[in-house]
């Protein structure tokens, strides 16, 4: 690990401690594209392991941190997450914090709450236009397609993940800015992947 990502191990200790076991923390390395350390594991990253973000235009970005966004983990599970830039002396991006907080502990009492409360007028949904609600927007798409075929994320073949992009076409899914960004972290492929099956599709 580079001497100036170490000062930081300190800072996602503490995160870590305080709000165990719910909050995973990860650290990445910029130059190499891989993690160098992470706390209260969860997830199936491993140090060593590649980045799943593209980075290439990360220096573009005007804030230091981006976030709190949704997203989900290997076995479904729903988290908020937020990434913070860690940057040297220069100003120039070195690394990246992100923290993952499980909302699965809360999910049941909150269920509990609002029967208690009776809050049963649904609070309607922002414009997949604004925030980060895209991002929950083209999870719970993709997850409308994984229930119709009866299956994992983990378990998608080839010709399932060309067949999930053609079905996300048919939702509006691309007509959102960064969905290819985003699909191929989802789906573990090049966004040249992306763009041949849409090609291919639309023949």
């Amino acid at each position: 690990m580079k001497k100036e990502l170490k000062s930081y191990v300190a800072l996602c200790d503490a995160i870590g401690k305080l709000f165990y076991p719910n909050v995973e923390v990860v650290m990445h390395d910029l130059e190499s594209k891989r993690l160098v350390y992470i706390v209260n594991a969860f997830s199936k990253r491993r140090i060593g392991d590649v980045m799943l973000n593209d980075v290439k235009d990360i220096h573009l970005l005007k804030e230091d941190w981006v976030g709190p966004y949704d997203k989900h983990n290997d076995d479904g599970k729903r988290l908020k997450a937020v990434s913070v830039i860690l940057r040297d002396a220069k100003e120039t991006p070195i690394g990246m914090i992100c923290i993952n907080y499980n909302l699965e502990a809360f999910s049941s009492l909150f269920e509990s709450l609002k029967s208690f409360l009776h809050v049963d007028q649904p609070t309607p949904k922002p414009s997949v236009l604004f925030s980060q609600s895209w991002r929950e927007h083209t999870d719970e798409t993709i997850e409308k397609y994984l229930s119709s075929k009866n299956i994992a994320l983990s378990g998608l073949s080839t010709n399932d993940k060309k067949e999930l992009v053609s079905f996300l076409e048919t939702e509006g899914i691309f007509a959102i800015r960064n969905a290819v960004n985003y699909l191929c972290t989802v789906l573990n492929v090049s966004k040249a992947t992306i763009y041949n099956w849409l090609k291919i599709g639309r023949q």
